[in-house]
């Protein structure tokens, strides 16, 4: 088996028929399965996916333990060469896999691959970035005047219309060696959302892999589609699967920093969501007081609260 393809759902139903149907229409001359593991959707997901697709391996979970369990779940199922984590908000093109593979074939010191991803529209999307850092948290603070920022100076972004290597590509798409991915024990399951992709990349890197975005191989990725009515959720997880990336890679003191500049963000939208009128905040506030106490007590039982799709990845 060339490829192994885990495809992760959470209530997009309608979406996730449509990726399954790409793959099934656009990739010719690759040996592949794909497997869908549903995080216990409540549209019929699942069912779904057996009738129309009944080749296709599902693992229905009973509950929603996150997107990197998710994936691992898959890969412990697969047999191909390559795995490749696929959202299922994406629409894949006409020889992707393909070019994806190649490179991973033709490089052994590439250990990941990642594709270029354009939006409905056809617009490019940025899915390439450096690893976070102080400075990078500098650079976009809002709260600091400009000057200073300026001092700091501004990277250009990556331009993902060429092909190049990275320091991390967003999980929306990303095919690695599946010797590589158990060697690693997979995706970090304490990252329920966020920041396992960046995690993983720099792990990989780590072990003396390059990471590698190949612009002649696109995905369609729609993005957020299914992330609009649950907003707060997701800002929450994002924010406290970064801490855990701060936690878990950076050092004394600049982990105490970090987590400091965290705290003073948080604390500052925190009174300015206090201070509005705003209908939706009390959610807002519960959100990020619940941060804060991420970050100085380490309460990890809010780490995997399930208040946001585990699915998909912008």
């Amino acid at each position: 088996m060339d490829l192994s393809m885990a495809v992760i759902s959470y209530n997009t139903r309608d979406l996730l028929l449509a990726c399954l149907q790409s793959v099934q229409d656009s990739t010719t001359n690759v040996k592949y399965e794909l497997i869908v593991v549903d995080n216990a959707s409540r549209d019929g997901s699942a069912d779904a996916v057996r009738i129309r697709f009944p080749h296709i391996t599902v693992i229905a979970n009973a509950e929603n333990e996150g997107f990197a369990k998710a994936c691992n779940q898959a890969a412990v199922v697969s047999s191909g060469r390559y795995l490749l984590l696929l959202n299922s908000d994406t629409v894949m093109q006409q020889h992707t896999l393909r070019t994806m593979m190649t490179c991973l074939d033709q490089h052994l010191d590439i250990g990941v691959v990642s594709c270029l991803q354009r939006d409905g529209e056809g617009r490019v999307l940025q899915s390439c970035f450096p690893f976070p850092s102080i400075r990078d948290h500098v650079r976009y603070a809002e709260m600091l005047p400009t000057v200073v920022r300026r001092v700091v100076g501004t990277l250009p972004p990556t331009d993902c219309t060429q092909s190049q290597d990275v320091e991390w590509a967003n999980g929306a798409c990303l095919m690695i060696r599946k010797a590589l991915y158990d060697r690693l024990g997979g995706l970090d399951e304490r990252f329920f959302m966020y920041f396992e992709d960046v995690d993983l990349c720099r792990r990989i890197q780590q072990l003396g892999y390059r990471v590698r975005h190949v612009a002649e191989g696109e995905v369609v990725h729609l993005l957020g589609r299914s992330s609009r009515t649950n907003r707060h959720g997701l800002n929450k997880q994002w924010e406290l699967s970064r801490i855990r990336y701060v936690e878990k890679h950076f050092a004394q003191p600049r982990r105490f920093l970090m987590k400091s500049w965290i705290a003073l963000g948080v604390m500052r939208r925190l009174i300015v969501t206090a201070c509005s009128q705003a209908s939706d905040r009390r959610p807002q506030l519960q959100a990020m007081w619940m941060t804060l106490r991420r970050v100085w007590l380490g309460a990890d039982d809010t780490d995997r609260t399930p208040l946001c799709s585990a699915s998909l990845k912008g």
